[in-house]
């Protein structure tokens, strides 16, 4: 018995997709590379309030490569083709 295998799934079409991965990859350079971000981090807080930014910043980057490999992952399983 063939399977469709866009049945039941919950996959994000590819403009979706595309527009999720931009918009994760603009905010993710708007944490890492804004520097007034980094200024408005260290000015007049503790050193640990610097330190959880640049954490806490690391640890958004981290997840949200997670979900696009997560996401790109799901949209190559539907795509296969079995024989």
């Amino acid at each position: 018995m063939s399977e469709n295998p866009q049945r039941g799934s919950h996959g994000l079409s590819p403009s979706r997709r595309r527009a999720l991965f931009a918009g994760l990859l603009v905010i993710d350079a708007v944490v890492t590379l804004f520097p007034p971000l980094y200024w408005s981090a260290g000015a007049g807080r503790s050193a640990a309030a610097t330190l959880l930014y640049f954490i806490g910043g690391s640890g958004f980057v981290l997840a949200s490569i997670l979900v696009m490999y997560a996401a790109e992952g799901r949209q190559g399983r539907q795509g296969e083709v079995r024989s």
